[in-house]
C-alpha cells in the first residue's frame, strides 16, 4: 500500500508541476502583452484580449519596485483561480497568441516529435522509423493519428490524477491498481531523463 500511495503521489506531483509550468508561461504572456501595450500605446491588441478578466486589488494596489509589476501580479492572481489540465486548456489559452502553423499540439508541428530519436511509439502509436518511411497522404493520415493517440494519453494522465484527488483513486468503487513503477515512469517522464 505504501509503494502504490508513494506511485500515486509521484503522479500527483508530475501533474501538479505541468500545471505549475503552463500556468506560469500563460502568466507571462499575458503580462507581457500588458507591458508591451503600455510602452506602446499605438499597438493593436487583438479583440480576444479584452475579454481576459483580472482581479481589480492587483490592478489598483501600489507596487513600489516597478509600474508594471502589477501586471504580472495581476496576470499571477488571475491564474490563481484555474488550472491547466487538459490539452483542450492549454490549446485554448496559447494558440489564440500563435500564428497559424506554430501553435500548440498541431499535427503539423509534430512532425519534429515524431522523428525526435527519443520519440516512442507508446505516445504517437508509431515508431520513428515506420513514419520516416510513410510519404504524402499516408504521413499526413499518420500524423493525425499520432495527435490523437497523444491526446488521449495525456487525458489518461489528466483523468487519473483528477480520480486520486477527487476519488481517492477509486472511480468505480474499487481501488485502481498502481504498483509497479515502470507505470509511472513510461507515462510521465520524458526517456532522456531516465538515462541521467
Amino acid at each position: 500500500m505504501l509503494r502504490s500511495d508513494l506511485l500515486r503521489s509521484a503522479w500527483m506531483f508530475a501533474v501538479g508541476a505541468l500545471d505549475a509550468y503552463y500556468s506560469d508561461a500563460y502568466t507571462d504572456v499575458v503580462a507581457a502583452t500588458i507591458i508591451s501595450k503600455s510602452r506602446h500605446a499605438s499597438m493593436t491588441l487583438p479583440e480576444f484580449f479584452y475579454d481576459i478578466k483580472f482581479p481589480v486589488r492587483a490592478i489598483l494596489e501600489p507596487y513600489a519596485i516597478n509600474v508594471n509589476w502589477k501586471w504580472r501580479m495581476a496576470a499571477r492572481q488571475m491564474m490563481e483561480r484555474e488550472n491547466v489540465l487538459s490539452l483542450d486548456t492549454i490549446r485554448r489559452l496559447f494558440n489564440k497568441f500563435f500564428r497559424k502553423g506554430y501553435r500548440f499540439f498541431d499535427e503539423n508541428r509534430l512532425d519534429s516529435w515524431i522523428t525526435h530519436p527519443e520519440a516512442k511509439k507508446r505516445l504517437f502509436g508509431v515508431t520513428r522509423s515506420a513514419y520516416l518511411k510513410l510519404t504524402g497522404s499516408a504521413r499526413d493520415a499518420e500524423r493525425i493519428n499520432a495527435r490523437d493517440q497523444m491526446t488521449e494519453r495525456y487525458g489518461v494522465i489528466f483523468q487519473r490524477r483528477h480520480d486520486c484527488i477527487h476519488n481517492c483513486d477509486r472511480p468505480k468503487v474499487a481501488p485502481q491498481p498502481l504498483v509497479v513503477a515502470g507505470t509511472v515512469l513510461t507515462r510521465l517522464i520524458h526517456p532522456a531523463v531516465l538515462k541521467a
